[in-house]
């Protein structure tokens, strides 16, 4: 076998093996056509095509649940109302926020996850507000994001500006402390929120955790870095041409659009390397944006961490789940793959925990 392994190379010749070089370098120029083919990614089952999302997300099962979901019952006819919450002249911010359920008595802040909004995650919120009329659900456009107004010139990574907008939106709705429920990359907004500003904070639901190094890698390049590496944005307007902010540009008013154009490119591609790098340095951590002993010294009364279940999950490890509760003071894990089995663990933890409750007993 080894000998006529041998005698076939030999016969290969000097003429054999420029043949064999331009061989594999065709496939490989045929290979990158195909990568860079939408049609030929899309046949990647865990290929996701909306902007707002990492393009792998597809290979967790509760897109169908968070992301766009279909009503549940009663969702249609739950009461709605949108805000632009102005948060200066504490935040140079202004953001677009629902309220579902405004009259209800248990303040519970939806933060959506990925680079989503309102459009994306607001069904999932308005199905949580359906399941009880006394959840006031509050979800918002994050800055830069959705129908919230932009600014790129931010004096930290993007999840502790979040949490600061969050701060002062509270004190905006006249809210004293809430019940949090964040998704992946908005469960790191609240649990910035939580260690700045405990008061505010009631409990906390992680639903999913990030965490391990594929996600600190991928979700740094794809949401942040790939930004930096692109030496053709000189210019905001080059910027309003890729496919996140084309679709911020597209869904708003004139006004916020003259107010991304207007916003310096240095500060943008500023913003995109410090959070990029910012994430990526969590790749040995059991979250992304959190230390080991930032987890350990959060002052929450409780956190739950929920996961659908499913082994496979680049983004959202169930071992990094199990491991943030030995972490996390009074913390617990469950296994939830639906939208009923989200519902049946959260409204008791809200009930017990919510401080609106306790002070109406």
């Amino acid at each position: 076998m080894l000998t006529s392994k041998i005698n076939y190379f030999r016969r290969l010749g000097r003429s054999g093996f420029p043949t064999l070089i331009t061989t594999l370098a065709a496939l490989l120029c045929a290979s990158n056509a195909l990568a860079a083919d939408d049609s030929r990614v899309n046949t990647d089952p865990n290929y996701n095509p909306d902007a707002t999302l990492f393009k792998g997300a597809a290979n967790n099962i509760w897109i169908d649940v968070l992301f766009k979901a279909t009503p549940a019952p009663g969702s249609d006819s739950v009461p709605t109302e949108n805000l632009r919450v102005d948060l200066r002249p504490d935040r140079d911010m202004t953001l677009n926020v629902e309220v579902y359920n405004p009259n209800g008595s248990i303040p519970f802040i939806v933060t959506p996850g990925g680079m989503g909004d309102i459009e994306g995650f607001g069904a999932f919120a308005k199905n949580l507000a359906a399941a009880s009329s006394d959840l006031k659900v509050i979800i918002m456009d994050r800055r830069n994001l959705g129908r919230s107004e932009v600014s790129f010139a931010n004096a930290e990574p993007m999840a502790g500006e979040e949490a600061e907008d969050l701060h002062v939106l509270l004190q905006r709705l006249d809210i004293d402390s809430a019940i949090f429920y964040g998704m992946s990359s908005g469960s790191r907004s609240n649990m910035v929120l939580a260690e700045r500003y405990p008061e505010q904070v009631d409990a906390l639901i992680i639903a999913p955790l990030t965490g391990g190094p594929i996600a600190a890698q991928r979700l740094s390049e794809e949401y942040f870095l790939s930004y930096v590496r692109d030496d053709s944005l000189i210019s905001m307007e080059a910027v309003a041409q890729t496919p996140l902010w084309k679709g911020y540009m597209e869904r708003n008013s004139p006004e916020l659009q003259k107010i991304f154009m207007e916003q310096n490119i240095d500060d943008f591609l500023a913003t995109m390397k410090m959070t990029g790098e910012f994430l990526a340095s969590f790749h040995a951590k059991t979250t992304l944006g959190m230390t080991d002993e930032q987890l350990m010294s959060l002052e929450v009364p409780a956190t739950l961490i929920l996961h659908h279940g499913q082994e496979i999950d680049f983004l959202h490890p169930k071992v990094n789940a199990r491991a943030a509760t030995t972490l996390l003071q009074n913390s617990t894990f469950k296994i939830a793959p639906n939208l009923q089995s989200i519902v049946d663990e959260i409204l008791p933890f809200v009930n017990e925990y919510s401080s609106a409750v306790k002070g109406a007993q």
